[in-house]
This record gives C-alpha cells, sequence and structure tokens, in this order.
C-alpha cells in the first residue's frame, strides 16, 4: 500500500508537497483501517479544491512518476531518435514557473509497504529529475517501521550525477552491467528490473500495479474502451463478468456483442466495436445499440472497469482526476463503499480521486484524514488534510461538523473567489 507520495517543483506546486496515506489517530471509521506492519493505512483519499487551485497538478506528479518509471528507457530511445520526442510530450518535465529564477530540479518520491504472507517490507524510492535527465535516484528498504528516518532505511542503491553509483554490498557484483547501460535518461530501477535484481524488480511490478486515470483526456476513452472490446471479444468469461458489472448499474444491459473490424485510417490496425443488447419493452426480442450512443456514465463505468478490477485483485493504487465526472453520487458511493470494504478489497487497494462534488462528505463515506484540499495562494499551491486544521483555539475540527456546509462557506480554505461573471453596464 502507498504510505505517501512526496514531490516537489511540479507545475503549481513549488515546494515539498507531501500525499499522506498513514492514518491518524482520530476515532472515526476503524473499518476503514488497514493494519499493515506497524502503520495503519487508508483505503482512500478524496481530494477538493476549486478551479485552478492544483488539484489536477496533484494527480499529473503522481501520473509523472508512474509513467517515467514504467517508460524511461523509451524517453531515451526518443531523444537519439528526434530531437523533439517522447520526453518533451509525454514525459515532458514540467517545472513550477511563477519566479524569475526558475528552478529546474522535479522531485518525485514514495514510500510504500509490501506484505506477503508473514513477511512485511517498507520501500523509499524516488528521483530527481533535470533539464538533462536524471540528476538523482535511490531505492531503500526496511523491515522494522515505516517511520520516515533516514537511518531506518539500509541502502540498495544511490545515484547522483557526477559521482559513482552507491549500492548495497550483496548487488556489487551487478554494478559492470549497471554502468555499461545506464545513460542520463534512464533509470537504474528499470535497469535492474531487467537484470532481474530481486528489490527492482518488487518495485517496478508496485508501480505496474497502479493506474492513473484522466477520463479529459480522449486518449484514454479511445484507447482503454478499444482495449476492453478486444478483450471481450477474445474472453467469454471476461464478458459474463462485465455485463455483471453493468448490470450493478444498468439492469436494461442483457448482453454485449463485439466485431472486429478494420481501422480505414491504418489498414493494419484491428479495431473492435462493442454494442450493447436490450429486451425490447413491448416483446422478447431483442435490440442492438452501439456502446457510442450509451449514457456518458455507462461508457466511463465501463472505461473504468479494467482498472477497478485489476487493483482489487492486485492491490494497487487508481488515481483518478475528476472520478466522478458524468457519474450519478450513489454510483460514486457504491464505488467508494467496495474500497473500504474488506470482504471485496481484501488486497487492499486505494482510491485516491479529485472532486468538485461535497455530497461525499455528508454520506458518511470518508474519515477527517480521507479529505483533502487544494488550495493556491500567490500562485503556489498547498496540500492539506481536513485532520490538519485547527480553529483560533488550536482545536481540531470536531467529527460530528458539517463539513459540506462549512466547506462551501470557506472556513475551511480551498473555495474559489467569485465575482460576477458579467457585470451589468450602465447606460448614458
Amino acid at each position: 500500500m502507498l504510505l505517501k507520495f512526496i514531490f516537489s517543483n511540479h507545475r503549481s506546486f513549488k515546494e515539498v508537497t507531501g500525499l499522506d496515506m498513514r492514518a491518524s489517530s482520530i476515532s472515526e471509521y476503524p473499518s476503514h483501517l488497514r493494519s499493515i506492519g506497524n502503520d495503519n493505512v487508508l483505503p482512500l483519499a478524496a481530494i477538493y479544491g476549486a478551479n485552478a487551485s492544483g488539484k489536477s497538478n496533484l494527480h499529473s506528479a503522481f501520473d509523472f512518476m508512474h509513467r517515467y518509471v514504467k517508460f524511461s528507457s523509451v524517453a531515451d530511445l526518443m531523444d537519439k531518435r528526434e530531437k523533439t520526442g517522447i520526453f518533451d510530450s509525454f514525459l515532458q518535465l514540467n517545472s513550477y514557473k511563477f519566479t524569475e529564477n526558475v528552478n529546474t530540479k522535479c522531485k518525485y518520491e514514495v514510500y510504500f509497504i509490501i506484505q506477503e504472507k508473514t513477511t512485511t517490507k517498507y520501500y523509499n524510492y524516488g528521483f530527481v529529475l533535470d533539464k538533462n535527465g536524471v540528476f538523482e535516484e535511490w531505492l531503500k528498504s526496511n523491515t522494522k517501521t515505516g517511520v520516515f528516518r533516514g537511518n531506518d532505511y539500509v541502502t540498495i542503491y544511490r545515484r547522483k550525477r557526477n559521482t559513482s553509483i552507491e549500492l548495497a554490498p550483496s548487488y556489487d557484483n551487478y554494478r559492470d552491467n549497471i554502468e555499461l547501460s545506464l545513460n542520463n535518461r534512464v533509470l537504474i530501477l528499470d535497469q535492474g528490473a531487467k537484470l532481474k535484481i530481486k528489490e527492482c524488480l518488487v518495485v517496478f511490478d508496485w508501480f505496474n500495479k497502479n493506474y492513473t486515470v484522466d477520463h479529459n483526456e480522449l486518449y484514454f476513452e479511445r484507447a482503454v474502451l478499444n482495449n476492453m472490446n478486444k478483450t471481450l471479444y477474445h474472453d467469454n468469461e471476461q464478458k459474463k463478468e462485465i455485463i455483471e458489472y453493468l448490470h450493478s448499474f444498468d439492469k436494461s444491459i442483457v448482453d454485449i456483442e463485439v466485431e472486429e473490424t478494420k481501422d480505414t485510417e491504418n489498414t493494419d490496425n484491428v479495431l473492435y466495436s462493442a454494442f450493447s443488447v436490450h429486451k425490447k419493452v413491448d416483446s422478447d426480442s431483442l435490440v442492438r445499440v452501439s456502446f457510442s450512443e450509451e449514457s456518458s456514465g455507462t461508457k466511463k463505468m465501463y472505461a473504468l472497469y479494467s482498472r477497478v478490477k485489476s487493483v482489487l485483485e492486485n492491490g494497487g493504487v487508481l488515481f483518478a482526476d475528476e472520478l466522478d465526472t458524468k457519474l450519478h453520487p450513489l454510483l460514486m458511493r457504491n464505488l467508494i463503499i467496495t474500497f473500504t470494504n474488506p470482504d471485496k478489497n481484501p488486497k487492499n487497494a486505494q482510491l485516491i480521486f479529485t472532486t468538485h462534488n461535497t455530497v461525499y462528505m455528508e454520506m458518511g463515506l470518508f474519515r477527517r484524514d480521507e479529505i483533502w484540499f487544494v488550495e493556491k495562494e500567490n500562485q503556489k499551491s498547498e496540500l492539506f488534510s481536513l485532520d490538519d486544521i485547527v480553529d483560533s483555539k488550536g482545536q481540531k475540527i470536531r467529527k460530528d461538523s458539517d463539513f459540506e456546509k462549512n466547506y462551501l462557506l470557506g472556513k475551511y480554505g480551498a473555495v474559489p473567489f467569485i465575482e460576477e461573471i458579467f457585470r451589468g453596464r450602465e447606460d448614458g
């Protein structure tokens, strides 16, 4: 499980920022706690804030780290082929720009915990990038505690530009292979996984179990839907499962049919088109409808299926930007409860999402340390939880407070400053 994500100098976040998934000492909803090792970890984080406050930039920071871990070797390959390759778009550094002296070093770091049978192990992995590639990278492990003290963790490797690579003695026999294959863009983690170094494989696999989702990107809709359709075309068991999943919110769909077609723009490409099958209201006969004609919410839940299923089965992190757009609050409630239910989430998957919908605050879905806010002031974004807030007397927000009302009244911050959109013009 993710314990903490730390980053700095990413888009509107200039200072070191941390999203902490460890539970505080508050008492509400003990069923949400996942006791692993010496820590109580949370399965949820809902992130609120005004438009342009930086919520999407928080998602972007996690997404960037996730992508760079998976594709750092591709960045190097594309750099060799063309001057403006994948590193300048898909893996583009996007540092804080609202000062005269722009710092080009961007830091991304995670602490997480792996539990296998009777073994519990903590990992700390991170890197610092600048315009020339990897400036610094490290991997550490710990079997005792998740407390973030440097001397509690054993260094597996550490690199810093213009200095020799530090390796744990048991991994020193990999030094030649690592140094030969390493360059400015590529992470040691990527090379270590290819060399089948155990600790690197564990960390790389942890990242592979995570998903970042932004439904505002057309690429996500097209690519994910086509992959979903392809899976259902070849796997009847998967098709039965997704029909059952769709029934949880739309009983009218009785079947899904998938057709294989050629891509008119690229004949080497195979496309898969899905059709939902419904019963007619006045007979037992069936009617087939292109999935493109289904509601936006149904299409979104369909696209989410593979991600949700994967993290629940493997114990990953699903980090989604504006997850609830086009979804009814009761449908979102069902999804949120799934992650807090140990029977439905036995591998301790985590759901992190940004939202504007305050109704979830009043549904009894979150602990105070699971509600987070992003606020921007003087062009800098700041992240804090409801559990961090104290009043003028130094008292924390009470668990029986009206969170939704108080937030909308501006008592917690992270709300927009609103003026009239169109001001009247005086005649004369």
